[in-house]
C-alpha cells in the first residue's frame, strides 16, 4: 500500500528467490513459454478449464494479452536455473475488500516436487500482504490435486470450504476446495527460513 494515500500500488519487481529462482513480470515476450506450459496436459489437468482443450499459439497470445492487461492482476514468470518454468501471481485484486486470488502453474513437470512452487508462493504472499496491503489471499484447488494442496498448506493456506462437484475431468465430477490465508495468520518468508 502506498503510505499515506491508502491506495494499492502494483510495482514491477524482480524477486530473487532461493535455489537459483527468479520471479519477474509476465510479458508478451513469454508467449512461447506460456503456450508450452498450457499445452502440457499433465500440468493443466487440474488448472483452468480454458487450458484443457488443445490451443494454438494465436489463442494463447490472446489469452496472455488478457492476463497482462488486467489491471486487477499481478502476474509473474517463475524462472529456475535460467529457464522459464511457469507463472504465478494474484488476480481479482480488490482494493475495497483488500483481497485477491492466488494462482500458480508450474508448466514444466520436471520441476515438480522440488519446492519451487512453494517458494514462489511465499513471495507472492509477501508481495500481496507487504506491498499491496491485502488482508486476505484465497485460492481454489481440486480436491484430487494433493501436491498443490500440500504446497498451499506449507505456506499457510487453510481449508475454508468445499465447492461440491465443481470440477469435471475425464467425465467425472470432483470437489474443489476453497483455501485462504489472512494477513494476521501469515508468517513472512524471512521468518520461515
Amino acid at each position: 500500500m502506498d503510505q499515506g494515500s491508502g491506495q494499492i500500488r502494483k510495482t514491477d519487481l524482480t524477486y530473487e528467490l532461493k535455489q537459483a529462482m527468479l520471479l519477474e513480470q509476465l510479458t508478451l515476450e513469454h508467449i512461447h513459454d506460456f503456450h508450452r506450459w498450457i499445452s502440457n496436459k499433465p500440468a493443466v489437468a487440474y488448472s483452468l478449464s480454458a487450458f484443457l482443450p488443445d490451443r494454438d499459439l494465436e489463442w494463447s497470445s490472446r489469452y496472455l494479452k488478457q492476463i497482462i492487461s488486467d489491471p486487477d492482476s499481478w502476474s509473474q514468470v517463475i524462472t529456475f536455473n535460467q529457464a522459464n518454468i511457469g507463472f504465478c501471481g494474484l488476480s481479482q485484486i480488490s482494493e475495497t475488500n483488500r483481497c485477491a486470488e492466488y494462482f500458480i502453474l508450474i508448466g514444466d513437470t520436471e520441476c515438480w516436487n522440488r519446492g519451487l512452487g512453494t517458494e514462489a508462493g511465499r513471495f507472492v504472499l509477501d508481495y500481496g500482504f507487504s506491498i499491496l496491503g491485502l488482508n486476505r489471499i484465497w485460492l481454489t484447488v481440486s480436491e484430487l490435486n494433493l501436491g498443490a494442496r500440500r504446497s498451499y498448506q506449507k505456506i499457510g493456506f487453510v481449508a475454508e470450504g468445499v465447492m461440491r462437484e465443481a470440477c469435471c475431468r475425464d467425465g467425472l465430477f470432483h470437489n474443489k476446495l476453497v483455501m485462504g490465508l489472512l494477513r494476521r495468520e501469515w508468517d513472512p518468508p524471512l521468518r520461515k527460513r
